[in-house]
């Protein structure tokens, strides 16, 4: 594969020495792609191929230094790639074929185009298909792309980027919902701050095949469907469900009932205007509507309604009776149509990685600690505990490095460094963020939180440590059981432990949220970490609450631990929080 992602002459010819091995196939971030030497004045292009479960689209696009973009080329071809599949999970043969030969298509016509990268994304049919290696390889050795498939919340984050990057969701409760053929994505945001991620299994074909027509019942279809999603979102968000002021819906479904529902107010448009899907509202009764209309005509009614494409004609109820659901389930009454979604996503993340110093909108590294402050105030945090977790957990991490540094030896060393120190400076601030969806399980909520957060100056990718440092902060250490720490590089999964080590003692050492902790003092002797803690009054809550969450940094460090009070010499020999064990391990 060459520096464009495109797989060129024989695609099995070993690589060159020194080119770094290709990405995981699955992983939330996308692959990193390679710099390509160009011509600074020669505009810059990009594509992206998005594989889903109902069609094959290409886009084309040429960047903008501001990181923004304009469409050039523009393919779809409809595969129906999840067609049949039901409970086998394997992937229809004829659509293998036809999906094969249309990303084979699609790369020529990117090369035509001189693109200087591609990124080639799978959705809900090739992640869950039982067969998907075997796709992969077919794809990559036939069509001479790598084929990079991501999961569903990566999917419901690339949606968000490309509605946030169109519309102003900073203020009261919004939803995101991106349907697709296989799945459905919804993001729940609170004056831009995201809090819930729900990636359902359900979408625009799969439903369609789940619920087949009745020809004499229709409405009854209508409200079996109905039923299947909303068991999939109380599932997910239990009985409690929250509510939203507005949809904004991306995907063919929406942009297909805009088009309906634009040719139904104007039967007879000009044929030289251009029709604006983008930001075009509708009302639930609007959507109730329509939905009722098409599911009680046959296939060969829906041919000839207006605006409606013949490849949508078999699945349209189906994606319409998701969107109704939701919008009941969550009490939202407007709906706002995005003509873009995933795919404008990938875009928008390319685009990133071209010119990622653009001065008007990257901030210098002192600046992006200021936005977490910023982003910690919105969430309603307990400022001062924040802080004082911060301050504490840099001065064990500055004095750590340095006795690694002196006596060196250890990963430790070879590893720190500024930025380093500043992942963990932004996961103390915004640790306890998760408060904001509730006490339970705010650990969880936090990396929610930070991974959606969109913070200006980090990489997806870097929020994605974040938020991992974040999350284990307390309860289950991080473990290979847990999918989002696995997928990361073995480098970054230890980056991970050693920094929420660290954090889970600072956290310990403020366990009060009093600030009574001034200092911390460490020194490494004899294979132990002695915390010497400077406090105007004795400490023992903040002893124990550092000693009751050691294991993680011992096991990491491989060093015992001692915690003391510099200011008595009878505390010199005690270990508080013996009594109370390890911290749970359970909650994982």
């Amino acid at each position: 594969m060459d520096e464009t992602g495109i797989t060129r002459d024989d695609p099995r010819d070993a690589a060159p020495s020194g080119t770094p091995a290709p990405p995981p196939r699955e992983r939330a971030s996308g692959p990193a792609i390679a710099a390509a030497a160009t011509d600074a004045a020669a505009p810059r292009r990009i594509a992206t191929v998005d594989v889903g479960s109902n069609s094959i689209r290409l886009l084309i696009a040429e960047l903008d230094p501001t990181g923004d973009y304009r469409l050039i080329d523009d393919e779809k071809v409809v595969t129906r790639l999840s067609a049949g599949s039901g409970s086998s999970r394997r992937l229809d043969p004829d659509a293998v074929e036809r999906s094969i030969e249309a990303i084979r298509h699609m790369r020529t016509i990117a090369e035509g185009h001189e693109v200087e990268r591609i990124r080639a994304v799978a959705t809900c049919a090739v992640r869950e298909a039982e067969d998907r290696e075997r796709f992969l390889d077919r794809v990559r050795d036939e069509a001479g792309v790598e084929l990079e498939v991501i999961s569903g919340e990566e999917e419901a984050r690339l949606a968000l980027l490309s509605v946030r990057h169109a519309f102003d969701i900073d203020s009261g409760e919004v939803a995101t919902v991106d349907i697709g053929g296989g799945s459905t994505e919804i993001v729940l945001t609170t004056d831009g701050i995201v809090s819930h991620v729900l990636s359902l299994s359900v979408g625009a074909v799969r439903l369609s095949e789940a619920v087949p027509p009745t020809p004499r019942t229709p409405l009854r279809r209508v409200s079996r469907m109905r039923k299947t999603v909303r068991e999939l979102v109380r599932a997910r968000l239990g009985k409690d469900l929250p509510s939203a002021r507005l949809m904004i819906g991306t995907g063919g479904t929406f942009t297909t009932l805009a088009e309906m529902d634009l040719a139904r107010r104007d039967p007879a448009p000009d044929p030289e205007a251009t029709v604006l899907v983008r930001g075009h509202e509708l009302h639930r009764a609007d959507v109730q509507r329509m939905l009722e209309s098409l599911a009680s005509m046959t296939s060969r009614e829906r041919l000839a309604v207006p605006g409606l494409s013949p490849d949508r004609v078999e699945i349209i109820v189906a994606g319409l009776a998701i969107a109704e659901a939701v919008m009941r389930d969550l009490a939202i009454n407007r709906l706002v149509v995005h003509d873009r979604g995933v795919r404008d996503g990938v875009l928008l993340d390319m685009a990133r990685e071209l010119f990622p110093r653009v001065p008007a909108k990257t901030p210098r590294p002192s600046d992006r600690t200021r936005h977490a402050r910023r982003f910690a105030r919105a969430c309603n945090r307990d400022i001062a505990h924040s802080e004082n977790v911060t301050r504490l957990a840099l001065r064990i991490y500055d004095q750590l490095f340095q006795h690694y540094r002196d006596h060196g030896d250890g990963s430790f060393v070879s590893m720190a460094n500024l930025e380093r120190r500043q992942l963990l400076e932004t996961a103390a601030i915004l640790h306890d963020v998760g408060y904001y969806i509730s006490y339970s399980r705010h650990h969880k909520h936090s990396y929610y939180l930070i991974v959606h957060s969109d913070l200006p100056g980090w990489s997806h990718h870097e929020l994605e440590l974040i938020g991992l440092i974040a999350r284990y902060h307390r309860r289950a250490a991080p473990s290979p059981r847990h999918s989002r720490f696995a997928r990361l590089p073995a480098a970054d999964r230890e980056l991970v432990r050693e920094l929420a080590a660290i954090l889970r003692v600072a956290v310990g050492l403020d366990r009060a949220h009093t600030g009574r902790v001034l200092d911390v003092r460490l020194a490494v002797t004899d294979g132990r970490a002695v915390f010497e803690v400077e406090s105007e009054t004795a400490p023992d809550v903040e002893l124990a609450g550092a000693a009751q969450k050691r294991k993680l940094f011992e096991r990491t460090f491989m060093l015992g631990t001692d915690f003391r009070w510099a200011g008595r010499a009878d505390t010199e020999d005690r270990h508080p929080g013996d009594e109370q064990g390890d911290e749970q391990e359970h909650d994982a």
